[in-house]
């Protein structure tokens, strides 16, 4: 307390008696003011020693996989044939983009790779990102083409950023994913993950490093941070996603997985045609195999709007 919140008691205070000695006078003004000067500086010292050694919670800095159960991934594998073969390629709630073949008539070169020894056999290329939401709306038509000619053994689960256009899209990562087929081959770059720690990039998941890889993006991508790119044997490529990831917003992923057995529901609609239309861009490039898919009414739809001719 300073020496000001005791003056009105001192003025009303006797005056009898002598003077007191200089023991017993009041500090001069400039002496305390000197002093709380002096603690002020301790106690912001203190203050600045506390701030300096605090260590706030630290933000995820790893990429951290969570397996898809296997009841979702039954779930998109087991989307009935009738429902493929009802839709066809027809989404008119939401309008879906075709891919387009990368040369007149889709006689370019074709991209075939191995697995452990095994036969070469067409590639299919996507190039995505985790946070980016047209990226996540893609994965689901891509997973269920490609759950018709073989078996994920390993999928992830992802979310596409909070903070974009579309955000929280629920969908799969291909990272760190394990497909298994005898007609086609995954070849998938998750470029960025969609942890952003430091609030100023996306932590960096897998580079495309091989030829291929690079290829593709330098002759299809619109840039090597646009997501996403998919590419099926340097034949047909879709640049972007097949429609817009509004369709899938604020559904989870057993939701939207849930709601593919409904041909009439727009959500269906727009996913089963972009699924039927890779589809039919998978049988184009490996020889119309299987049969019971590539010859089914919903693939030949989709070959019509592919400009692909139909198997015989």
């Amino acid at each position: 307390m300073s020496s000001t919140d005791f003056e009105p008691a001192l003025a009303s205070a006797p005056q009898a008696g002598p003077a007191p000695t200089s023991q017993g006078r009041r500090l001069p003004r400039r002496y305390v003011a000197f002093g709380i000067i002096i603690v002020a500086i301790a106690l912001l010292g203190t203050l600045v020693l506390v701030r300096d050694t605090y260590s706030p919670p630290s933000s995820p800095t790893t990429e951290t996989f969570s397996a898809a159960p296997s009841s979702l991934v039954n779930t998109v594998a087991s989307v009935p044939q009738s429902v493929y073969d009802t839709v066809g390629v027809e989404s008119p709630g939401n309008p879906v983009a075709p891919l387009q073949a990368t040369s007149k008539g889709g006689n370019a070169p074709m991209w075939q790779a191995t697995v452990n020894g095994g036969p070469r056999e067409p590639v299919v290329f996507f190039y995505g990102a985790e946070f980016a939401p047209y990226a996540a709306a893609e994965r689901w038509p891509l997973v269920l083409a490609l759950s018709r000619f073989g078996t994920f053994r390993r999928l992830g689960l992802a979310q596409s950023s909070a903070t974009t256009a579309f955000a929280n899209i629920s969908t799969f990562t291909f990272y760190d994913a394990s497909y298994r087929s005898k007609y086609v081959i995954l070849e998938p770059v998750e470029r960025y993950g969609s942890l952003n720690p430091t609030g100023a990039r996306y932590l960096s998941l897998q580079t495309p490093d091989r030829r291929g890889e690079r290829a593709a993006i330098a002759s299809y991508a619109s840039s090597a941070t646009t997501f996403p790119l998919l590419d099926v044997g340097n034949r047909w490529v879709l640049n972007g996603a097949a429609f817009t990831p509004g369709v899938l917003t604020g559904l989870a992923q057993d939701q939207i997985a849930g709601d593919l057995s409904s041909p009439a529901s727009p959500l269906t609609q727009a996913v089963v045609s972009a699924a039927n239309e890779i589809t039919a861009s998978i049988c184009a490039v490996d020889g119309q195999k299987p049969g019971n898919v590539c010859e089914s009414r919903g693939v030949l739809a989709a070959d019509g709007a592919l400009g692909i001719t139909p198997p015989a």
